[in-house]
């Protein structure tokens, strides 16, 4: 694992920690009201009813959200996904509103083990403040570390500085409570070909780098050139490939070989190019970069036919169902007819909360 140094010095670092420590300000009026109503406040609320849920097993993998982003949507929230291994649980991204959506999962957010992220867009790490905040109150008793791509470190530990008056307030409240910073740290890994990225007793993760990024210049910053990762986790009894986001790529494939579930994205490129389309109609800013990232960086039914064909996987479960802005309903049918012109294995639509 390699490990990046952030450049404390660069003025777009201290542009963002200001920024950041600006957010935390702003949110230590409601800090305490925020976390002592939210054991009320969830059940006293009536809940949308959550999809039927399987045993509990060995091991088993919740799709916490299962909306494409960022877009705030009715029926879906945003990318998370949990991996229970015996009595230990690994989330994979953490989109805005994870810590309820695993609470509703049965899990508490300091039960959390590991925390891997695929990439740093908005979708996939909104939920960080929260999941942070919720977590060190649910008085966390071990440290957990979160890896991702380059980037993670500085975003663990700016929102950790965005925090910090709340923080405060709270450990004036209690005291003993410890800091933050010594519980929570991020670790940036770097990744191009397959290579092993975690082990425990019961699970080794290996991940490699996809084609997410790959029609877009990704400039250096100070934690060094963004990317995108694909996991893979294989556990006693099984192995579960998560791609995260990403178009087409050989190199997700070889990941994926013979995995017993690919855990796929999914893009209804005709409403997000419609949409993105009309949007260049009606501010005349170009949208081409979106579109080209839409087309080539994200998977269609067809693209995941394919994947899932040449990979030889055992079942298909598709999340991060990315339609337009205001486009909520989908086609299953049409989805799997479309993976089922490559591939004739078993295909479920994920929702939030399904298991699998």
């Amino acid at each position: 694992m390699v490990v990046r140094c952030r450049n404390s010095g660069g003025q777009e670092a201290a542009m963002r920690r200001h920024i950041l420590r600006l957010a935390g300000l702003a949110m230590a009026v409601p800090f305490m009201v925020a976390i002592e109503a939210a054991a009320a406040q969830s059940a006293a609320q009536p809940t949308a009813a959550a999809p039927a849920r399987a045993a509990p097993a060995a091991d088993r993998i919740v799709l916490l959200g299962t909306g494409g982003g960022p877009i705030a949507r009715v029926g879906r929230s945003q990318p998370a996904t949990l991996l229970q291994v015996g009595d230990r649980s690994y989330l994979i991204d953490v989109g805005e509103g994870t810590p309820r959506q695993l609470v509703r999962a049965g899990v508490r957010p300091s039960a959390v083990d590991a925390v891997f992220f695929t990439h740093l867009h908005l979708d996939h790490t909104a939920g960080i403040m929260g999941f942070l905040a919720l977590d060190w109150t649910d008085r966390r008793q071990k440290p957990v570390k979160f890896y991702g791509p380059p980037g993670t470190q500085s975003l663990v530990h700016d929102t950790l500085e965005a925090l910090k008056t709340g923080e405060l307030i709270y450990r004036l409240q209690i005291p003993g409570l410890p800091e933050m910073s010594t519980i929570f740290s991020g670790h940036d890994l770097d990744v191009t070909a397959a290579r092993e990225v975690y082990r425990d007793q019961n699970v080794t993760v290996r991940a490699v780098e996809n084609s997410h990024y790959s029609t877009m210049h990704m400039p250096q910053t100070d934690h060094g050139i963004d990317r995108a990762y694909s996991f893979r986790f294989d556990l006693p009894g099984r192995s579960i490939v998560v791609t995260g986001d990403t178009g087409p790529s050989r190199a997700v494939e070889e990941l994926a070989r013979g995995a017993d579930v690919l855990v796929s994205e999914l893009i209804d490129l005709d409403s997000v190019l419609a949409s993105a389309r009309a949007q260049q109609a009606a501010s005349g800013i170009d949208q081409k970069p979106l579109i080209d990232h839409m087309e080539k960086e994200h998977l269609t039914p067809e693209n995941i036919g394919r994947m899932a064909a040449a990979a030889g996987v055992k079942k298909v479960v598709l999340t991060h169902i990315g339609t337009a802005r205001d486009v909520e309903a989908i086609d299953p049918e049409a989805i799997r007819a479309g993976i089922r012109k490559h591939y004739s294995g078993p295909v479920e639509i994920g929702e939030d909360l399904a298991v699998y």
